[in-house]
């Protein structure tokens, strides 16, 4: 069965690490993985892999076909879970219809394009053009392999990207991301008085693009919101690990002379009334010590930032229903001797993303903070229905029985930065259902995979000249 082994190359990879920037293991388990199906491969300068399969009998006028999938993963894990995501293996298991990860996320995104490309690749029954499989570094980041994959290997027709999480459905366009950094030196001063340490944890969090739309919160935001309520110095201040991803828990160390303890279970009760699909948020105050704490000046300049800057949604889209256009989620912060604060911004609009950028650059100048954009991706644009999405939907409808949707989707693909190298070859971006990726809570939909597999396999079949 074509599920089940996508499934087994699936299990044999992913307890390896290979969190973003941490992919050199993974790609030698691919480099030997190749060397046991003699395949042609190879490992460029950035530590992308490239495999060469020929074409299957019949096929080798055939003009080659691009598969491509990222080798990293985001490596988050729930509050009480010990995880060093630079050694600690995932733990992956079965629940009813999902893979799961114990405590962590599961590394479906994009563990799940590169287990179906192994799969391709090994089973010498199946029928296609000549097929070049290339898995990237950094997609989660800074998109680093993608961005200086060499030209001469999209070499091809057509390019299949399967970093895509939803079962019935393609993607033939993205948004671009920018990231924006803010970073500040704080003064502190010494400290006599009681502290309190705030935590926010148990949100839902999620993908910072995909689910920046839905009724979810931010554990910065609400951390920051409950700060200046209080009217409380700062004396530390940690929340996220990765920018792209939802904050699901925050905590800081405060020094405050207001009933800090009723405050919170306040604000917890308005919280939960206002986010009731988050009836798991748990709010915790204990009491500490802070032998120094920021400024007074410095701490209410932060927490102002923080609750005045926006995290979510900032425009819908003008033609398609229902689609985010532009957004940003603040993903990270970090605060105790420096100031560190990173935000993701993305958008479909090249107007709206200058926008975003302005908008940091005026933040910069009413707060002070030094501000940096060190990497921005392109926009992949929507170009309307070619022989590629005929043959993406003729094979949906072939297997499945349905039609296959073809949608944009508000968050970066590696297509973009291949688009803009090779404007005219044919992509798009496809895969089985995933749910709650950059998350703890990540699943891979079991029951979706047979007629992904399937209808991607009878899409190879269909590109013959």
């Amino acid at each position: 069965m074509r599920a089940q082994k996508v499934i087994d190359e699936f299990m044999r990879f992913s307890p390896i690490p290979h969190g973003s920037g941490n992919e050199k293991a993974v790609g030698e388990y691919l480099i030997n993985w190749a060397k046991e199906h003699n395949l042609k491969c190879e490992m460029d300068s950035y530590g992308n892999v490239i495999m060469e399969k020929a074409a299957s009998e019949g096929y080798e006028n055939s003009e080659r076909v691009i598969l491509q999938s990222h080798m990293d993963m985001v490596c988050v894990a729930d509050s009480d879970k010990k995880y060093n995501p630079l050694t600690d293996p995932i733990e992956v298991y079965r629940d009813g219809d999902f893979l799961k990860a114990k405590g962590t996320s599961l590394g479906a995104d994009d563990g799940a394009g590169v287990a179906m490309m192994l799969y391709i690749l090994s089973d010498n029954t199946l029928k296609h053009p000549p097929i070049r499989a290339i898995f990237t570094v950094e997609e989660e980041t800074s998109m680093k392999g993608a961005e200086n994959l060499d030209v001469k290997y999209l070499d091809g027709k057509y390019l299949l990207n399967l970093d895509w999480e939803e079962k019935d459905s393609i993607s033939s366009s993205c948004s671009n991301t920018v990231s924006i950094i803010f970073d500040d030196e704080v003064k502190r001063e010494k400290n006599a008085k009681r502290a309190y340490r705030i935590k926010v944890m148990n949100l839902l969090g999620g993908h910072s693009g995909c689910d920046i739309n839905l009724p979810r919160a931010s554990a910065i935001k609400l951390l920051a919101n409950i700060i200046m309520d209080t009217d409380a110095t700062i004396a530390y201040f940690s929340a996220g690990r990765v920018v792209n991803a939802i904050c699901a828990e925050a905590e800081a160390v405060v020094v405050c002379d207001d009933d800090i303890i009723n405050a919170v279970k306040t604000f917890e009760e308005a919280v939960k009334a206002e986010y009731p699909n988050e009836e798991k948020v748990t709010f915790i105050v204990e009491e500490c010590e802070a032998e120094s704490v920021l400024s007074k000046a410095d701490s209410d300049k932060f927490i102002s930032f923080l609750v005045s800057v926006h995290s979510g949604v900032f425009y819908m889209s003008k033609y398609t229903p229902d689609f985010v256009e532009t957004s940003q989620n603040i993903g990270i912060v970090k605060l105790n001797d420096t100031l560190h604060i990173e935000i993701l911004a993305r958008s479909s609009s090249k107007f709206h993303s200058e926008e975003r950028k302005r908008a940091a650059k005026a933040l910069s100048k009413i707060y002070g903070y030094s501000l940096s954009l060190p990497s921005e991706n392109p926009i992949w644009e929507e170009k309307g229905e070619n022989n590629l999405i005929r043959i993406m939907k003729k094979a949906y409808n072939e297997v499945v029985g349905e039609e296959l949707k073809v949608i944009g989707v508000h968050a970066g693909l590696e297509c973009a930065f291949f688009s803009s190298v090779k404007p005219d070859m044919q992509m798009v971006s496809v895969g089985p259902q995933l749910y709650d990726v950059h998350s703890p809570k990540e699943r891979w939909e079991i029951s979706s995979l047979p007629e992904t597999i399937d209808f991607v396999v009878r899409a190879l079949e269909m590109m013959r000249n």
